[in-house]
């Protein structure tokens, strides 16, 4: 079986034919359509009719039923909001198609696949411009009352009397660009000097090496990844978290999360539990991945 993955970003689409144990048999990227649906939707339609896969199987952000294929938000997709995914692509594509959250589908590929393999229960958070991510319950993804369980940029950091204009929630605090104003702050440069000369890779390399400035920025930024999973693990005491993301693969970052998270626990909790932590085993074909399983599990409910 030949089933075409294709995971939608806000600058990229990345798409694979994958067999259903998961084989990566060819894959490629094309960039996003910005413009209208329709852009998107012949895209779509393009590349399935490269190969003619048996299947569709699709990663995309926002706010998404994927039982029913209906995706009431698109992530910086302006184009998509309350819309039939699903039927939309059927009437143009006569094959099985599933549609799932991007971070829920890094968080099934880890399920099927990963570090959750073990584990009844977990959380993911992805780092990427914000905090994506999903939680795991029986192996199964809590998908919420209005599908925003997982959505953990939206939660509040701050719980003083504050002006909620200001970067206050965890998506602004603990994301790429929450990452880059640190940096900056650090190096006494500005946002956009940081964003330019000092990528992820040149600010791990520095920070391996000694640099405190580096080092400085990043511990601040696991300071505030650890605040939250401490905080999460008193709302759901999963088995395991799992850190993914494309900063994840830096291992530094995992360890000063679990120093600093030490530091918390130091405040009258020393008796409890301490989180285990670890990073996401599958990283740039996460989504693929996941999306792949959720696929394959519509077609066993169909039948």
């Amino acid at each position: 079986m030949n089933i075409l993955v294709i995971d939608v970003g806000g600058t990229f689409i990345k798409y694979a034919w994958m067999n259903e144990n998961a084989q990566i048999l060819d894959k490629g990227k094309v960039s996003t359509p910005l413009d209208c649906l329709d852009s998107f939707l012949d895209v779509i339609e393009t590349l399935w009719n490269l190969k003619k896969a048996d299947g569709i199987a699709l990663s995309m952000p926002g706010m998404i039923d994927g039982e029913r294929g209906f995706m009431y938000t698109g992530g910086t997709l302006e184009y998509i909001r309350n819309l039939e995914m699903v039927s939309i692509l059927r009437k143009h594509l006569p094959v099985p198609i599933s549609l799932q959250n991007d971070a829920k589908c890094a968080a099934l590929a880890e399920v099927w696949k990963g570090n959750l393999s073990d584990c009844e229960n977990g959380v993911v958070l992805v780092c990427g411009t914000g905090i994506g991510g999903a939680i795991v319950y029986n192996r199964e993804v809590i998908r919420g009352e209005h599908f925003m369980a997982g959505e953990f940029s939206f939660i509040q950091t701050v719980m003083d009397d504050v002006d909620f204009d200001l970067d206050c929630s965890a998506g602004r605090q603990c994301g790429a660009k929450s990452l880059t104003k640190l940096v900056a702050d650090s190096y006494g440069v500005s946002v956009e000097e940081a964003e330019k000369n000092y990528t992820g890779e040149i600010l791990f390399k520095r920070a391996e090496e000694g640099e405190q400035q580096a080092i400085r920025a990043i511990r601040l930024l696991a300071r505030r990844l650890a605040i939250l999973i401490h905080n999460l693990q008193f709302i759901f005491d999963p088995q395991k978290f799992l850190i993914g993301g494309g900063i994840s693969i830096q291992p530094l970052l995992l360890t000063l999360v679990k120093d600093e998270l030490k530091k918390i626990r130091e405040n009258d909790m020393e008796g409890l539990p301490f989180p285990e932590i670890e990073v996401c085993k599958f990283y740039n074909d996460a989504n693929l991945l996941g999306a792949l399983y959720w696929w394959e599990k519509q077609q066993k409910n169909s039948y």
